[in-house]
């Protein structure tokens, strides 16, 4: 009778230490799918950060064999094909490169502090160059994503300065100073602007502006200060009668400003 007893408190006792390893199995398995997940999402956006590389390069190649050779053709081919918000130009290099933000979601496993949809952002940095007597060639390499702190800024200014345009009321306004009041009513000085409006030509039925948005590292992580990033748009917005909007604002990036 007492052994019997001594084995049912044993079997009570174990129950918990039972209980209690399978909990921190599961949270273990979890957590290691859960890894696997994210190194699929970033595996995932390697290969396609490598495939608009290739398709780019094709489409380079195809541009130039044309005679659509110039530096802001070739950059907007390059926007096309990647939607790179920051594209920059070495001329003596012969070079483009292109610094964007890619993110992909995956879903998490339940676990102790709980699951679901979670997000993934890497950033990349794709290079184009074309040597003399050769086609082009690309070149896709992964950075901090700190490095991609001023592209992902200057994307949303350029949706900021689209949005404005489309709400552009079609009166005296439509000149380089009207717009410059319009995305910087405080008038702040040219190297602490995010907005420099270099120019405002309407042709026809469309207005056509070049923007020059900066960010200037101010606000990002430890030792960004300072560190400032620009790029010339190409807007064009298309009137309607009365000065209306009649489709969305473009927005193309460009070398020269």
């Amino acid at each position: 009778m007492r052994k019997a007893l001594t084995n049912g408190c044993l079997v009570v006792l174990m129950i918990p230490a039972v209980l209690l390893a399978y909990f921190w199995y599961s949270v273990w398995q979890a957590g290691h799918e859960n890894d696997r997940r994210r190194q699929e999402a970033h595996d995932s956006l390697l290969r396609q950060a490598r495939a608009a590389a290739d398709r780019t390069v094709g489409a380079l190649d195809e541009s130039a064999a044309g005679g659509n050779g110039g530096a802001d053709v070739l950059t907007g081919v390059i926007w096309e094909h990647t939607g790179t918000p920051v594209i920059s130009y070495d001329e003596e290099r012969r070079l483009f490169t292109a610094v964007g933000l890619r993110s992909a979601e995956y879903t998490e496993e339940m676990r102790l502090l709980g699951g679901g949809p979670d997000m993934v952002q890497r950033c990349f940095v794709s290079s184009y160059v074309r040597r003399s007597g050769s086609g082009w060639t690309s070149k896709v390499t992964e950075r901090d994503i700190e490095a991609c702190r001023g592209s992902r800024q200057i994307e949303s200014s350029v949706r900021f300065v689209r949005t404005a345009m489309e709400g552009w009321e079609a009166d005296g306004r439509f000149t380089r100073a009207g717009l410059q009041r319009v995305l910087d009513p405080v008038g702040r000085a040219g190297d602490e602007s995010r907005f420099v409006v270099r120019s405002v030509v309407r042709r026809g039925e469309s207005v056509v502006a070049v923007v020059l948005f900066r960010d200037t590292g101010l606000g990002g992580g430890p030792g960004s200060e300072g560190a400032v990033v620009e790029q010339c748009y190409r807007l064009q917005r298309v009137l309607g009668s009365g000065g209306g909007v009649v489709e969305p604002v473009t927005a193309v990036p460009v070398v020269v400003c």
